[in-house]
């Protein structure tokens, strides 16, 4: 491997086999060497191959000022975040966590902790990625040998809410707030609680995320047969009542009609949590 462009002693960039632009990290691997040397591949630490070009750019630009170890970190992270969370993360990620981790590293060094106002919503409607977070928060002691305070969980949950709806962070926060208006009507219409810990629970808050997700987007589907939306119309009265509410609420407050299909479907899953509920 040939050296393309060096960023900083630690940091280098080549070109594969493919012609696609990798960055190396490694340290000492750019000292004392030039564009155009070969790389000693015994300093190779991380590879970091990001398919999206618009991502790549960004990310080189943040390895240009954030530390080596830090993005070694974030490599480790989002690996645990992939194999824990098992879902589809964005490479745009390690831009986003590389870069909050940074600051994050400068405000702890002033004493400026932040709480974050969704760390109630992140812990009830997202328990894995809070969990893989608060891992995440070990792997950072670990790796820098910095305590960050507890309320850095929330924080980086977030970036792997954001890295798996790929959306901006501003969309997010509104699927929350939407996930929380929505459990209020069904929580004053049937007058109940739930075992948030629950599978039922968690089956239908991974429904209702979904369902959110398609609100804020405004990207709906519709692919039901009248009759079977008809059948649990009938058949399910207090609990279709319960989505007729939503569905007045999300119009008003979220100009979204909801479709056949999303009553049904959102009817069906909703009766099988109230249902363990009896």
């Amino acid at each position: 491997m040939i050296i393309k462009q060096i960023f900083n002693n630690n940091i280098v960039s080549t070109m594969d086999d493919k012609d696609q632009e990798l960055l190396i990290l490694g340290r000492g691997i750019g000292f004392q060497f030039k564009v155009g040397d070969t790389i000693d591949e015994g300093r190779i630490e991380k590879i970091f191959r990001l398919q999206d070009s618009s991502i790549y750019e960004r990310f080189k630009a943040i390895v240009a000022e954030v530390p080596a170890e830090i993005l070694q970190v974030t490599d480790d992270i989002v690996s645990l975040a992939r194999t824990q969370l098992n879902k589809s993360i964005s490479d745009g990620i390690y831009v986003s966590l590389s870069d909050h981790i940074h600051f994050a590293v400068h405000r702890l060094t002033k004493g400026q902790i932040t709480r974050n106002p969704l760390t109630w919503e992140v812990q009830h409607f997202y328990k894995a990625e809070y969990d893989v977070a608060a891992d995440a928060l070990t792997l950072i002691k670990e790796r820098l040998g910095i305590d960050f305070p507890k309320e850095e969980i929330c924080n980086i949950a977030l970036h792997f809410i954001n890295a798996e709806v790929n959306d901006s962070m501003n969309d997010v926060t509104h699927l929350m707030q939407l996930l929380q208006e929505i459990m209020n009507i069904i929580k004053y219409h049937f007058n109940v609680e739930f075992d948030e810990d629950s599978v039922n629970y968690f089956r239908f808050i991974t429904h209702l995320k979904y369902f959110c997700q398609r609100v804020i987007t405004h990207s709906s589907y519709d692919d039901t047969e009248e009759y079977l939306y008809e059948v649990v119309r009938k058949n399910y009265p207090s609990t279709f009542k319960c989505i007729e509410k939503i569905e007045t609420f999300i119009l008003k407050h979220y100009q979204y009609e909801m479709t056949h299909s999303e009553q049904l479907y959102l009817t069906l899953h909703l009766e099988r949590l109230m249902k363990n509920k009896k």
